[in-house]
C-alpha cells in the first residue's frame, strides 16, 4: 500500500478527502479544487507553506492539512490549538507540548507545529502544519520522530480529527485547556503591536483577547488581534 492510500484509509471525514502527493500550499489547493466545509486537503509533500504574518512553514519530512469549515466560534483559534496539542501529546506521551501565544507548538523549547486560520469567499481554511520525520533545517524546531512517533498517516488523522473536535469546544473549556499548556506567562517577551515593538514580563493572556505585559512603564495590555510575540528584541541602550 502506497503512503497517500494508507493517509486516504486513516483521515476519517463525512465530508470529502484529497490527498495530493506535493503542493505549494494546502490552503491554495483546498480553493483550487473547490474544496467546501467538511472536506480536507492533504500532502506528502508541501513546498511553499505559509505560516502568520506571511512566514513560511517548511512541512519536509511532516503532514500539512486543510480543513475547511463554515465561519467558526471567535475562540476557534484558541480552541484548536488546545485540542490539537492534547491529541498531539496522546502520541507522544513521554513529552509536554506546550503553546506559545497564540497558537504554535512546542517541545522543549522547539517549534512542533503551526496552525495558520484564513479566510476566503465565506470559507474558513485551517492549516495545520506539523514535524513527524525530520525538523526543518537551520529553524529551531523538534519533530515527533525524535519522541517515537513516525507515523505520518496517524498524525494527519490526529490532526484533522482535532480540528473538527475544537468546533465542539465552549469558550471556557477552549481557555481552560489553552492555558494549561502555556508557555509565556512569567517569562520576558518582546511583542510587535500596532507598528510597536514592546518588551515586558507577560503576566496574564487572555488568549481570545488580550495580552498583558508589566513593562518599564507600567502594565500595558495588548489586543490579541494586532499582536504578535517576535524572536528577537531590539538591542537597547
Amino acid at each position: 500500500m502506497n503512503e497517500s492510500t494508507r493517509w486516504e484509509e486513516a483521515i476519517d471525514i463525512d465530508g470529502r478527502l484529497i490527498v495530493l502527493d506535493e503542493v505549494a500550499s494546502t490552503q491554495d489547493a483546498a480553493v483550487e479544487h473547490d474544496l467546501v466545509a467538511g472536506d480536507v486537503c492533504a500532502t506528502l509533500t508541501q513546498t511553499a507553506g505559509r505560516g502568520r504574518r506571511g512566514s513560511c512553514w517548511d512541512a519536509s519530512g511532516g503532514v500539512a492539512v486543510t480543513v475547511v469549515l463554515e465561519s467558526p466560534s471567535p475562540h476557534f483559534s484558541i480552541a484548536v490549538a488546545a485540542t490539537l496539542a492534547a491529541q498531539l501529546n496522546n502520541l507522544v506521551p513521554t513529552c509536554k507540548i506546550g503553546i506559545k501565544w497564540p497558537n504554535d507548538l512546542f517541545i522543549d523549547g522547539q517549534k512542533l507545529a503551526g496552525i495558520l486560520i484564513e479566510h476566503r469567499d465565506g470559507l474558513c481554511l485551517v492549516g495545520v502544519g506539523v514535524n513527524v520525520l525530520e525538523s526543518p533545517s537551520g529553524l529551531n524546531a523538534a519533530c515527533l520522530g525524535s519522541f517515537g512517533c513516525d507515523d505520518r498517516a496517524i498524525v494527519a488523522q490526529c490532526v484533522v480529527a482535532s480540528v473538527f473536535a475544537a468546533c465542539d469546544l465552549d469558550e471556557g473549556s477552549a481557555i481552560s485547556g489553552w492555558r494549561t499548556r502555556d508557555l509565556l506567562v512569567g517569562t520576558t517577551q518582546c511583542v510587535r503591536s500596532e507598528g510597536e515593538v514592546i518588551e515586558g514580563v507577560v503576566i496574564e493572556i487572555d488568549p481570545v483577547n488580550n495580552l498583558i505585559l508589566e513593562t518599564k512603564d507600567g502594565s500595558l495590555t495588548l489586543p490579541a488581534t494586532t499582536s504578535t510575540i517576535i524572536t528577537t528584541c531590539p538591542t537597547t541602550t
